[in-house]
């Protein structure tokens, strides 16, 4: 099992223990969020199985539009809270909040944490969990 340490010394990023969480969650929802936006545009309506139905019209369309730029803004956060971590570190953090992977020896454990703390309040602060 994979144990989601938030480092408590040293660290100017600190976050409650729930949005800490939440936010690593966010955070490796990212695969599913790119799947989901790419099936929505592939998306089409169940077939008519001859109940009736409400009178009510909905525009198909647009809810998909919403539904996607939902996600595509999601998405987006992510990807531009990953390029703010220096290149040299970036594989090194997603692949350990992703995958649970250690991290790389190029550098100390210590570097590695304090830019995965600061990617993780980056992201809570733009999904507005702060």
């Amino acid at each position: 099992m994979m144990r989601d340490y938030q480092r408590s010394k040293n660290n100017k990023y600190i976050l409650p223990t729930a949005v800490y969480h939440q936010t690593l969650w966010q955070i490796r929802d990212y695969y599913r969020l790119k799947a989901e936006a790419d099936a929505i545009l592939e998306a089409s309506p169940a077939p008519p199985d001859g109940q009736p139905r409400g009178t009510d019209t909905s525009d198909m369309v647009a809810s998909k539009a919403e539904r996607r730029e939902n996600t595509l803004a999601k998405i987006k956060i992510l990807d531009d809270n990953k390029i703010a971590i220096p290149e040299e570190y970036r594989e090194g953090i997603w692949n350990n909040i992703q995958f649970g992977s250690a991290y790389p020896l190029d550098a100390d454990r210590t570097t590695y944490g304090r830019y995965k703390s600061m990617f993780v309040f980056n992201v809570a602060k733009d999904f507005y969990l702060l």
